[in-house]
C-alpha cells in the first residue's frame, strides 16, 4: 500500500474547493474531484472515503486557515477598534475569496449537535478574540462595552448575514464602517441619556 502524502491531500482539497466554488455540493461528484486534481479515483478514495469525508476535511482546513488569519490580524493592530476592524475585514475577505464556504458551513450545521462540526473551532476562536478585545478595550477606556459576550455574538451575527446574503461587490470601506457603526451604537458612552 502506498503512503499518503500531505501534497496529494492538499492537491485534492484545492481541487474540491475550486469545484464547490462553482457548483453546489450535490452537483460535485467524486469523479469530478479526481479529474480536477489530476489523480486517479483510487488515489482519491485512498485519501477520502466519500464526499462527506472530503467535505469535513475542507471545513477543517478552512477553520485552521481562518483561525490563523484572525489571530494574525488582531496581533497586527494596537487599539481595540482597529483590532476589531482588522479581524472582521479578514473574515469577510476570506469568505469573499471562497464563496462556496458559507454554504458548506450551513450544510454542516446539523452535525454540531453530534460534535462533528469542524468549523466550531473557528467560531470559538473568533468569539474569544472579539470578547477579549472588547473586554480589554473597556478596561483601558477605549470602549465601554457592558456585555462583551453578547456584543461579540451580535457583531459576528451581523457579519455572518452580510457574508451570506449581503450585496457584492462590497463597497470600499464597508466592513470598517459596519464595525465602527456597531461599536458606536453599542458603546455605553454613546447611549447615555437615551
Amino acid at each position: 500500500m502506498r503512503t499518503k502524502t500531505p501534497q496529494y491531500a492538499e492537491r485534492i482539497l484545492e481541487a474540491a474547493s475550486r469545484l464547490f466554488a462553482s457548483r453546489s455540493f450535490h452537483e460535485v461528484r467524486m469523479e469530478d474531484v479526481a479529474g480536477e486534481a489530476t489523480v486517479s479515483k483510487g488515489t482519491l478514495y485512498r485519501y477520502f472515503h466519500d464526499k462527506d469525508e472530503l467535505y469535513v476535511a475542507l471545513l477543517k482546513r478552512a477553520s485552521g486557515q481562518i483561525t490563523h488569519l484572525m489571530t494574525e490580524r488582531v496581533a497586527s493592530q494596537t487599539t481595540a477598534r482597529e483590532q476589531l476592524v482588522a479581524l472582521m475585514e479578514a473574515v469577510v475577505a476570506y469568505f469573499d475569496e471562497q464563496p462556496h464556504l458559507f454554504q458548506l458551513i450551513v450544510r454542516a450545521e446539523p452535525q454540531r449537535e453530534l460534535g462533528k462540526f469542524p468549523w466550531q473551532e473557528a467560531r470559538d476562536v473568533g468569539h474569544r478574540l472579539v470578547f477579549e478585545i472588547m473586554t480589554e478595550g473597556t478596561r483601558k477606556g477605549e470602549l465601554d462595552i457592558p456585555e462583551p459576550h453578547d456584543a461579540a455574538m451580535m457583531l459576528f451575527g451581523g457579519i455572518r448575514a452580510h457574508i451570506g446574503y449581503g450585496r457584492k461587490p462590497r463597497p470600499q470601506g464597508f466592513v470598517r464602517g459596519l464595525v465602527l457603526d456597531f461599536l458606536d451604537g453599542y458603546d455605553r458612552r454613546n447611549r447615555r441619556g437615551i
